[in-house]
């Protein structure tokens, strides 16, 4: 009798509320199955993410980026790296160099890959300190603790199939978050928010527990959800924006590309898209022409803002590799800035060690509902076979 009351009540409570009703029902449904289809992937996913929250500190104690030497002298010609870099990996070609000043001071990033890919498929790091251009050592990133990670995160070891399979676990949760709203609301009405009714059976007191809890990192797991479906269609993204804003960027300005190094040298291309950006801005990575991301004959020049929303809205100058010149400076297109504004969204990683430890902490309490909600179904299953018996 204990386990079939709480169920009975239940189904009584649902049938008084007003909202009990074609649409009530629905939702429950939907709520339900939506909920269970996702468990098992999001489980996996809030454990993934938790640990991916903290990606910058884990990678900085396994020394995944090593540490340049301290000085005062001014940086060497970034073409000076890339040739000692080459030197070390014959056979081999550049992708593109970049630098994150704020985390990796003084460390130039070469990214290297056979010499017939135009992707970053098979690409590793070689890095080189600024100051002396001296190689510091290479690594592959997709194959470190949290590279894996990511790849099991954000693509599920399938490659853009498995971005897509992640927007799909996404859509899911949010149908279960939007549809748990409407199941929940009519109840506000009859119980005070945060009520936990004791002694009157372990199920009723874990859905007190899943309703409040879930109330209290909805807001979060909204946004999580939200951009987290973003992310699963950045690949399509980046696809549609190589088919059409460089494609008619080398219509327009395309000549024959030269065979073997470009005429204009990676230092020319960097002062040229630096003094032609707006105040305040600055270049985050130079990619080199005849890859998945420039045209044959462009290095295309990556540039971050000063601060803000601007850090992560890239601005995309194409430099001539046969002129020098900057042949255009276009912002990117509002699908792409949706999905570069939802990544620091979705593993908080925009306000410091105090958000990432809040985003820790919601990702556990929804970890505990999604544990918490299956059992609610099982037990909900197993009390109605005890009243069939």
């Amino acid at each position: 009798m204990t386990a079939v009351a709480p169920a009975a009540r239940a189904a009584a409570a649902a049938a008084s509320v007003p909202a009990g009703s074609r649409w009530f029902r629905f939702n429950l449904w939907l709520h339900r199955w939506s909920s269970l289809l996702a468990t098992l992937p999001f489980l996996v996913l809030c454990v993934t993410g938790t640990v991916l929250i903290f990606h910058d500190e884990i990678d900085a104690a396994l020394g995944v980026v090593p540490a340049a030497q301290r000085s005062a002298a001014p940086p060497r010609p970034l073409a000076e790296s890339v040739v000692n870099v080459m030197a070390q990996h014959p056979g081999q070609r550049v992708l593109s160099v970049g630098f994150d000043p704020d985390e990796h001071p003084g460390v130039l990033l070469v990214s290297v890959a056979p010499a017939g890919d135009h992707g970053f498929q098979r690409a590793f790091a070689a890095f080189t300190d600024l100051a002396t251009a001296r190689p510091l050592g290479s690594k592959d990133l997709d194959k470190t603790f949290t590279g894996v990670l990511l790849d099991l995160h954000a693509r599920w070891f399938l490659g853009p199939l498995g971005e897509l399979v992640g927007a799909l676990i996404a859509l899911l949760v949010l149908l279960s978050l939007l549809s748990g709203l409407a199941v929940y609301a009519p109840y506000v009405r009859r119980v005070a928010f945060g009520v936990l009714r004791r002694g009157r059976g372990a199920r009723l007191l874990q859905l007190d527990l899943h309703n409040f809890v879930g109330a209290l990192v909805l807001g979060w797991a909204l946004v999580v959800s939200v951009t987290g479906f973003l992310l699963g269609f950045g690949t399509i993204a980046l696809g549609v924006w190589q088919h059409t804003e460089l494609t008619a960027v080398q219509a327009q300005y395309g000549h024959a590309a030269a065979a073997g190094q470009p005429a204009v040298d990676v230092d020319r291309a960097y002062r040229a898209a630096l003094a032609a950006a707006p105040a305040g801005w600055h270049v985050v990575s130079t990619i080199y022409p005849d890859t998945d991301f420039s045209t044959p004959s462009h290095y295309t020049v990556l540039l971050g803002g000063a601060k803000g929303l601007e850090e992560r809205l890239y601005r995309v100058a194409l430099v001539n590799a046969a002129t020098g010149r900057v042949d255009t400076m276009r912002q990117l297109p509002w699908y792409l800035k949706a999905i570069l504004v939802s990544q620091p969204l979705h593993f908080g990683d925009y306000g410091g060690l105090a958000l990432k430890l809040l985003w820790t902490a919601c990702a556990w309490l929804t970890l505990f509902i999604t544990g918490n909600g299956a059992w609610l179904w099982w037990n909900r299953r197993r009390g109605r076979r005890e009243a069939r018996a």
